[in-house]
């Protein structure tokens, strides 16, 4: 199996909806986890399993600066970057569906928040055995409960997916969110008649990296009432197994999925190859024993989930982006196959010898007598003497006066942190200045007057 037959995709039009005050209007997969951006990170990822090239879906108005931030981290993949217009409500599958015609072969699809320290290569086998429509990637969902977010106390709600998945073979079954049921849930018979060993599990996240078949965007390419990729598409294909193609008939009936989207009727089975190959499957296959409805299996829908304790995150929240940079010396060198030490700038003026698990950007400037321990110092920083942070992230640009304290704190760019400032908990957007002597815990601290409510 050789790599040159799949294509990659990397979704990093995303706006970041959830966690406005922390982006402030700047491109999410531009976020720093340790000294490099967020997007980095897959596309590492991409390239030490041997992907030679990508393309990466991004806004029209932010290509620019994403293009400019990926060079300096010196990837030797060859991205093709395509645009999609912001002031449009732009779905993951409509953003799939534009870049159909460019798609030959099947496709490994990334999201650009996405962090796994896991190998490729078992969702690749899992998918060419199988002769699957798409595989995807879960991990354990843990860790984020415990995680005090900088900025004014508040309850973060924790999204939960909802997987049935065949204990035997790990065949995806059924898919879903908390959020689609009320109160109660509930699986139709026949998908249990048919599943005697089908496992409901809700402590499982969704990595969306996912391994699709070519027909499935020859069929998305047709399907334009698709929006969205995770809520609509993969659910629509997991349903699908349950039916046959010479039973396939107009129907009203809402597929499961995180929007309860109306589909209208169209025969999927008409894009699924079936080949020798597929027919000697489906002759062979303990799934479709004494079942009419599974007679054709051609639609073939799996996972692979990760071991208990693999480090695996989307930061797509408050919570997850300041998890996963209070992690990031740990999970470093798994993660991108480079030591711990690449998360360093090469040039810094680094004058203290008080730094205890801390990475320091490009140019930073750390003055004697300070104390930084868990933090992360992005390029072009200043921290001057007698100041201490601790478990803190600074963005790049940003200058720390004397006698500072900084506790678990995140500080935008080009923020101005004057002398005697005491921190604790604090959220501080970019551009901003906190005045000498101020001391504030809980705080966001920011130049702009509201943020829109999610």
């Amino acid at each position: 199996m050789g790599l040159l037959e799949f294509q990659a995709v990397v979704l990093a039009a995303g706006k970041g909806s959830r966690f406005p005050e922390l982006l402030e209007g700047r491109p999410k997969c531009l976020l720093p986890i340790g000294t490099y951006p967020l997007i980095w990170y897959p596309l590492r990822m991409l390239q030490r399993h041997g992907f030679q090239d990508a393309i990466v879906i991004v806004l029209e108005h932010e290509k620019s600066e994403i293009q400019q931030r990926i060079e300096k981290t010196q990837l030797k993949m060859k991205l093709e970057f395509f645009t999609i217009t912001g002031d449009s409500d732009i779905g993951t599958a409509d953003s799939l569906r534009m870049v159909a015609d460019r798609i030959k072969s099947d496709v490994v699809v990334v999201s650009s928040d996405t962090i796994v320290e896991l190998s490729l290569y078992p969702l690749l086998k899992q998918f060419r055995e199988q002769r699957a429509s798409f595989v995807s990637l879960l991990v354990q969902n843990g860790g984020l409960q415990k995680v005090t977010v900088p900025g004014p106390k508040m309850k973060h709600k924790l999204e939960r997916d909802l997987f049935g998945i065949n204990s035997q073979n790990n065949r995806l079954l059924f898919m879903g969110s908390e959020s689609d049921f009320e109160e109660n849930f509930t699986i139709s018979g026949h998908l249990l008649r048919l599943n005697e060993e089908m496992d409901i599990r809700s402590g499982l996240l969704d990595t969306h990296i996912y391994v699709i078949s070519k027909w499935v965007f020859d069929y998305l390419e047709a399907s334009t009432d698709i929006s969205t990729l995770k809520g609509e598409l993969l659910p629509l294909i997991v349903k699908k197994q349950m039916s046959s193609s010479s039973k396939v008939q107009a129907s009203t009936e809402k597929p499961t999925s995180e929007h309860n989207v109306n589909f209208e009727a169209r025969n999927i089975h008409h894009y699924v190859p079936n080949t020798e190959m597929d027919r000697k499957i489906t002759s062979s296959s303990i799934f479709n024993q004494g079942s009419d409805l599974l007679a054709n299996n051609r639609i073939r829908c799996y996972v692979v989930i990760a071991p208990e304790n693999s480090f695996g995150t989307r930061v797509n929240t408050m919570a997850s982006y300041w998890r996963a940079n209070q992690q990031v010396m740990k999970f470093f060198p798994s993660v991108t196959d480079l030591p711990v030490t690449a998360l360093n700038g090469t040039n810094s003026d680094i004058k203290s010898n008080q730094l205890m698990e801390s990475a320091i950007g490009e140019q930073a400037k750390i003055c004697e007598k300070t104390s930084i321990s868990g933090s992360i110092i992005g390029s072009h920083c200043t921290v001057n003497p007698k100041s201490r942070l601790i478990n803190c992230t600074l963005m790049d640009h940003v200058s720390i006066g004397e006698n500072v304290i900084l506790e678990n704190c995140i500080v935008g760019e080009k923020t101005i942190v004057e002398s005697g400032v005491t921190l604790k908990n604090c959220l501080i957007g970019s551009n901003y200045t906190v005045t000498t002597g101020s001391k504030k815990e809980n705080q966001h601290l920011s130049n702009a007057e509201r943020f829109m409510e999610i």
